[in-house]
């Protein structure tokens, strides 16, 4: 499920929407603060894609902790570019940010990305 929902409207209104891919592999321990991380954002027009990436660890019990709040899919070990990848294909934002599960967002982040890409509508890669 996704943290919150999207129509065409929040684009025109200037809120494009944004997909945080989040690749995990074997990352159990970080992977609360992780998720947490990106559930905090102070912008409200986002999902969150967990790709697992055959993790042998704890992950899918924590992952089952967040299914109301975020999408999780679970797939055979082909490492993070695979992973990445998979995620890409089922995202819906019109703004990609990747976030790997050992990591963590500040909590403006999403709000930012989308301040700069509005400032400079010419940019299509932002390294952030």
């Amino acid at each position: 499920m996704v943290v919150s929902t999207y129509s065409a409207s929040d684009s025109l209104s200037g809120h494009p929407y944004v997909s945080i891919l989040i690749n995990n592999y074997n990352y159990g321990s970080f992977l609360d603060a992780c998720i947490l991380s990106a559930l905090a954002q102070k912008y409200d027009s986002f999902e969150i894609i967990v790709v697992d990436d055959g993790s042998e660890d704890d992950s899918r019990e924590i992952l089952k902790k967040y299914t109301d709040r975020i999408k999780t899919v679970f797939k055979e070990n082909a490492g993070q570019a695979s992973a990445f990848n998979k995620g890409f294909e089922l995202s819906k934002g019109e703004i990609i940010c990747f976030l790997d599960a050992d990591d963590t967002f500040y909590s403006y982040k999403l709000a930012e990305v989308v301040k700069t890409f509005a400032k400079n509508p010419q940019t299509g890669w932002l390294f952030h």
